[in-house]
């Protein structure tokens, strides 16, 4: 690790502006790069041996934890990474948490998550038996981190976002995700339907989360391993087209108390059903 020993203490400063700038989806998209804040993310990404390019870490919370940073990455493969020590203020530019624990950790565009456009059954890319959850028109970066949690707990192994989800490297998804953002493939798909189509074709099963007249139960269906269930947005639901496109609609019973669940609790209870598949 190289680390700047110079404070950085105007808000100015380019490294500064650079850094606060991947808030931003046009940021990171010119950088290739996303923020990860906290300490435990930090210790994750070390972990994962993830490509990480700086740290910036506050000036008050030096004396806890600059070494414990050069501890954690001092791998072969964090040579490069930059430790930048900054002033509060400056930090506080960087950050977008309320209550900041100091430092930050800066990440390369991860390489197992992938962009695709249109899908065909010839070169459909979840490989036979992985377990894949798919998201339409999600937008709540919140929400889905969470899902990715739940999704890393009840072992999906591949997510498929359709392309106007929540950016995957939002600072508030990684921070819901937390450390579960690094066990997951992701892929983002531009032609959502052709991905469906695809994976019907190739003999999966593809329900869709809706609650719709001609929805089934989920007690009368029995999820495989296979299955691929598509959560809609969080406040319309899955599109027309994207029900049409599925094999048939399912839904989870609940009270008449309550007009539906969360979007990403209605996902965790799906995984969870599913998890028990063979």
């Amino acid at each position: 690790m190289i680390v700047q020993n110079e404070v950085l203490k105007s808000r100015q400063n380019q490294t500064v502006k650079w850094a606060a700038s991947l808030q931003s989806k046009k940021g990171r998209e010119e950088s290739g790069c996303f923020l990860c804040e906290g300490e435990k993310l930090a210790r994750e990404a070390a972990a994962a041996h993830l490509p990480v390019s700086h740290i910036f870490l506050s000036e008050d919370r030096r004396e806890q934890l600059e070494g414990e940073l050069l501890s954690l990455f001092s791998d072969k493969i964090f040579e490069n990474t930059k430790l930048f020590i900054v002033s509060e203020e400056c930090f506080c530019k960087i950050s977008s948490e309320i209550a900041p624990q100091g430092v930050i950790t800066i990440i390369k565009y991860l390489d197992f998550f992938k962009n695709k456009d249109i899908i065909y059954k010839e070169d459909f890319f979840l490989a036979p038996g992985e377990r894949a959850l798919a998201l339409s028109s999600i937008r709540d970066p919140g929400n889905l981190g969470s899902v990715i949690r739940s999704a890393v707990a009840f072992g999906i192994e591949h997510l498929v976002l359709s392309d106007d989800c929540v950016s995957i490297y939002n600072p508030k998804t990684v921070r819901s995700a937390m450390g579960s953002l690094f066990r997951i493939k992701v892929t983002v798909v531009k032609d959502f339907l052709s991905f469906l189509s695809a994976a019907r074709a190739v003999g999966r099963h593809v329900y869709s989360a809706e609650l719709s007249q001609t929805a089934r139960p989920i007690g009368e269906l029995s999820l495989k391993r296979d299955s691929i269930v598509v959560i809609g947005n969080e406040g319309h639901g899955v599109s027309e087209e994207v029900s049409r496109a599925c094999e048939c609609g399912l839904y989870i019973p609940i009270s008449e108390k309550t007009e539906s669940l969360n979007a990403s609790v209605a996902a965790a209870i799906l995984m969870w059903e599913q998890s028990k598949a063979e």
